[in-house]
C-alpha cells in the first residue's frame, strides 16, 4: 500500500555547511562523464595549433554528415596514466607563428605556448618543406603514447643527400619533442578548466542557477 511521505526541502543557500558539501559533493558525481566544457579548450587548442602548422584529423560523428570533431584525445586528471594527445599533419609551409596566442596578454601558458610555437618557426625556416604525421596509439591518451612518420628536407627540390644523416635525425626529434610540448600544454589547459569548472564557487553558482533542492542533510530532492 502506497503511503505519502512529506520531506522538508531546502534551497542551496538554506543549508549548513556540512550539508553544502553534501550538495556539491552530488553535484560532482552527477556531472561526472559531462565533458561540455572542454569544448572551448579544445577549439583554442585546434585553432591555434592551426597556425603552427597543425591540421588536425577529424573524426566523422556518427549518423551525421556534418564536419567531424577534431581528434584531441584526453583523459584526466587522477592517475599517472592521464594526459592528451592528437592525430593529424604538421607541414612547415603552414607555420604562421605570429599568429599564435595573438592579444592574450601575459601569463605562464602564453609564454608556453608561443615557445611552442617559436620551435616549430625555427624548424620550418631552416627545413621548409619538413612534414610529419602523428597517430594515437596504445590505451592511453597522453603524448607518449603516439607515432609518428617523419620527412625532412633540405631544400624545395627535396633532396636531402647533402644534409648529415644526424642532422636529419635531429630534426625529427626536435619537431617530435616540440609536438609532444603541445599536447602537454592543452592537458595543462584542460586540467586548468576543469578545476574551474570543479571549484566550490563554480558549483555553488551551477546548483543555484538550476534551482536544484535538498533534504536538511544536503541529499537532493525534487519538489511534487
Amino acid at each position: 500500500m502506497s503511503k505519502v511521505i512529506s520531506v522538508t526541502a531546502f534551497t542551496f543557500d538554506e543549508l549548513s555547511d556540512k550539508a553544502k558539501e553534501n550538495a556539491r559533493t552530488w553535484w560532482r558525481s552527477a556531472s561526472e562523464g559531462d565533458n561540455f566544457w572542454s569544448e572551448c579548450t579544445i577549439d583554442e587548442a585546434v585553432r591555434e595549433g592551426e597556425f603552427m602548422g597543425i591540421e588536425f584529423k577529424t573524426r566523422a560523428m556518427k549518423g551525421e554528415s556534418l564536419p567531424g570533431e577534431p581528434c584531441v584525445f584526453w583523459s584526466g586528471f587522477w592517475s599517472q596514466g592521464d594526459g592528451a594527445c592528437f592525430e593529424g599533419e604538421w607541414r612547415a609551409s603552414d607555420v604562421k607563428a605570429d599568429k599564435v596566442a595573438d592579444g592574450w596578454g601575459d601569463d605562464p601558458a602564453t609564454t608556453e605556448i608561443k615557445r611552442i610555437a617559436a620551435e616549430f618557426d625555427r624548424i620550418a625556416k631552416k627545413y621548409p618543406n619538413a612534414y610529419f604525421k602523428v597517430e594515437h596509439r596504445g590505451h592511453y591518451y597522453h603524448e607518449h603514447c603516439t607515432e609518428f612518420s617523419f620527412e625532412v628536407v633540405t631544400d624545395e627540390d627535396g633532396d636531402n643527400q647533402d644534409a648529415p644523416e644526424e642532422e636529419l635525425d635531429a630534426a625529427e626529434g626536435a619537431l617530435k619533442e616540440v609536438a609532444k610540448d603541445f599536447m602537454r600544454w592543452i592537458y595543462r589547459r584542460l586540467e586548468k578548466d576543469w578545476d574551474y569548472q570543479n571549484a566550490d564557487e563554480q558549483v555553488d553558482e551551477e546548483i543555484r542557477i538550476n534551482d536544484y533542492l535538498f533534504t536538511e542533510e544536503g541529499n537532493r530532492t525534487v519538489a511534487l
